[in-house]
């Protein structure tokens, strides 16, 4: 059914009004997620917005939010153009710095030993691009470098994979800091212990091929939730699901959901919501209908319900998400934390579409209208 959604929008884009056509997605989303769910989902509004990347068509695709802890306005977002480098933006949406890096699909981050890390998926060159950079003063440092930031970075690696690279993610377990791959059109998964390569510039790999983790097509997002030691892993493709692994040894446990279930599409955005060390809600972006689904964090994964972006004050709808960055830490302007989600079809007041770029909303708004 939602294919049918997908292909009378791109109808839409080529043979109505620009200013029709976004009364009309609108309304096409919120249909089909009514029939999608038992419920009506929830409605929130984004509060901002970055400037169009720089590549056209399906360019802009994942966010990763850095948070300043000694002042946080001025903390960070990341986000990909998988056609040519790394944005960096702050609260407000305004771009700071653009590195020109290549294809760039996934980026994400973690904090360790007063320094922040940060991998992303290297297509053009197959690799894990690993970064470490001091905390102090991060915000004038990309500010002062709006060009090529990353280029200039004094701690850096490039991992060969040995496999085309898609998404990537990083966590903290108790041998340090790791990153976990997954292969573009195929059904690898690699997990690189990262921690040896800080210390004596080699490095752990282990690697997990074929169905007993993603059982045909390819495994597109992934997720560590350090503290309950599980990383989630998506799949896209004509089966749509997110499974539940064991960080040690990669042992499955459990599917969280599917096309058969509550999501429709592919589930490729993986971000969690933390209210305790070890509570919180699962955030995925439920693609097919341009919505995102909220799960409870712990096993057994409960679904809890579903929320849309709506345009509103002059920023135009979330449609066709691939990646989000989740925060629950108060910031200037999100008193209960932010949501950061890539925007597939990024149009002005008048319908006009542009490039693609991200959207911010106030999780406090999601929070507001559930149940749990």
């Amino acid at each position: 059914m939602m294919n049918m959604v997908r292909h009378l929008q791109l109808v839409l884009l080529t043979t109505i009004n620009q200013s029709i056509l976004k009364i009309a997605s609108i309304l096409l989303a919120i249909f089909f997620s009514a029939l999608a769910y038992s419920d009506s989902p929830i409605i929130v509004f984004p509060k901002q917005e970055t400037p169009p990347v720089i590549s056209k068509n399906d360019a802009a695709d994942d966010p990763a939010i850095w948070i300043n802890s000694t002042d946080p306005k001025k903390s960070l977002i990341f986000g990909t153009d998988k056609k040519s480098g790394i944005y960096v933006y702050d609260l407000r949406g305004n771009q700071l710095s653009y590195s020109a890096l290549g294809r760039i699909n996934n980026i994400d981050l973690r904090y360790h030993n007063n320094q922040l890390h940060i991998v992303a998926s290297n297509r053009s060159m197959s690799t894990i691009d690993y970064w470490i950079f001091d905390q102090n003063n991060l915000y004038q440092y990309f500010k002062k470098n709006p060009n090529n930031a990353f280029s200039k970075s004094t701690t850096y690696h490039q991992i060969k994979t040995g496999m085309n690279v898609y998404g990537v993610c990083m966590g903290l377990t108790i041998d340090g800091v790791s990153a976990v791959i997954t292969e573009e059109e195929g059904k690898k998964v690699q997990k690189w212990n990262l921690e040896k390569l800080i210390i004596t510039d080699e490095i752990d790999i282990t690697q997990f091929e074929a169905g007993d983790l993603v059982q045909g097509n390819e495994a597109e997002g992934c997720f560590y939730d350090d503290e309950n030691e599980t990383i989630f892993i998506s799949r896209e493709g004509d089966k749509g699901i997110l499974k539940a692994f064991s960080i040690d040894g990669f042992k499955y446990l459990k599917d969280v959901d599917s096309r058969s279930g509550n999501l429709v599409g592919d589930p490729e955005g993986i971000s969690i919501y933390k209210t305790s060390n070890k509570s919180g809600f699962l955030v995925v972006s439920s693609q097919g209908n341009s919505s995102f689904n909220l799960y409870n964090r712990e096993a057994p994964y409960a679904y809890i319900g579903t929320f849309m972006i709506l345009g509103a004050k002059g920023i135009d709808e979330v449609r066709d998400t691939d990646g989000i960055d989740v925060t629950a830490i108060p910031l200037p302007g999100y008193p209960k934390g932010m949501m950061v989600a890539q925007d597939g079809f990024n149009t002005d007041q008048k319908g006009r579409l542009f490039n693609q770029n991200f959207k911010y909303i106030s999780f406090k708004d999601v929070l507001d209208q559930i149940e749990f």
